[in-house]
């Protein structure tokens, strides 16, 4: 299956921005509302320079759209995002595996492109492949065969027959679990805390947690001459220098793109990171691509 493509023409001043796993809904209403007002206060500032904006999966904690019925809150959020459809910025949203049970109510009531894959990116010369991030390379069987389950056409079916209090409460005790499961497997070490200088030591991080990933990329780069690859899924913060030939990982703080100087075994990987422990996106101006947000400032 042929990966959509979508063209971004960006204007001198504008950016392209990239956001992911803001997991509205959890743990608590008092919580989510916190997070997100955060979330639609950063929209706000950055929408006099935005171009387009990316949200890579897990924007909601729990989505499941019946015929009729649609998950209770975040209206601000949908507002904001409604906002920026109706001015003319698009908005894409590339499902995550928290949010993957969409119809068409994005599309039709905010004005969204919605993906339930990956996609690539292509701005003037330079190309990116864009994603959830989840399930991509060997291993992880059950959880893709999980993935696959939940995705079928009878399994959306008969979890539609279910009624919307008993859906919607099954549903948050899952995503709760999945979600508490993925911080512990992703949480860094005490001495990572005291003493990284770089953000989150990614050169180990990606050769040891999220190594099916890295070869993926490593695969794809190999017969598609693109720039680089941005994903979300693990939470975690990251922007390396990746090579299709070497296990090498290199971290970087800004990711120049120069077309001119494009290789093919050559790219960057960028992971958004989420908004319940870095609050940290991803933005490209045409020649840079740049990893920011709270935590990053307090880094360096």
């Amino acid at each position: 299956m042929q990966t959509p493509l979508v063209h971004i023409h960006l204007e001198e001043g504008k950016k392209i921005f990239f956001a992911s796993d803001f997991h509205l809904g959890s743990p608590s209403y008092q919580e989510s509302r916190l997070r997100e007002k955060k979330v639609v206060d950063w929209i706000e500032r950055q929408r006099h320079q935005m171009a387009a904006l990316f949200l890579l999966g897990d924007i909601f904690d729990y989505w499941f759209e019946y015929r009729t019925v649609v998950p209770k809150g975040f209206v601000r959020l949908l507002a904001k995002l409604a906002e920026l459809t109706e001015s003319g910025i698009p908005v894409y949203f590339l499902c995550g595996n928290h949010d993957t049970w969409t119809l068409d109510y994005f599309q039709k009531e905010i004005g969204m492109q919605v993906y339930t894959g990956n996609i690539e990116l292509a701005v003037g010369e330079a190309r990116f492949l864009l994603g959830h991030g989840d399930g991509l390379g060997k291993g992880e069987k059950g959880y893709k065969l999980m993935k696959a389950i939940f995705n079928a056409q009878v399994s959306r079916v008969l979890y539609a027959a279910l009624h919307p209090y008993w859906g919607a409460m099954i549903a948050g005790k899952m995503s709760r679990h999945s979600r508490k499961s993925g911080i512990r497997r992703n949480q860094r070490p005490e001495k990572i805390e005291e003493n990284a200088p770089k953000p989150f030591l990614a050169e180990t991080r990606e050769h040891t947690k999220n190594k099916n990933l890295l070869v993926f990329m490593q695969r794809y780069l190999r017969q598609h001459p693109i720039d680089g690859f941005i994903f979300a899924h693990r939470h975690w913060p990251v922007l390396v220098e990746i090579n299709s030939e070497s296990p090498e990982v290199r971290h970087v703080d800004i990711a120049p793109v120069a077309p001119e100087k494009r290789t093919s075994h050559k790219a960057y990987y960028m992971n958004t990171g989420d908004w319940i422990r870095y609050f940290t996106y991803g933005s490209f101006d045409g020649k840079n691509l740049k990893l920011e947000g709270d935590l990053i400032r307090k880094t360096f």
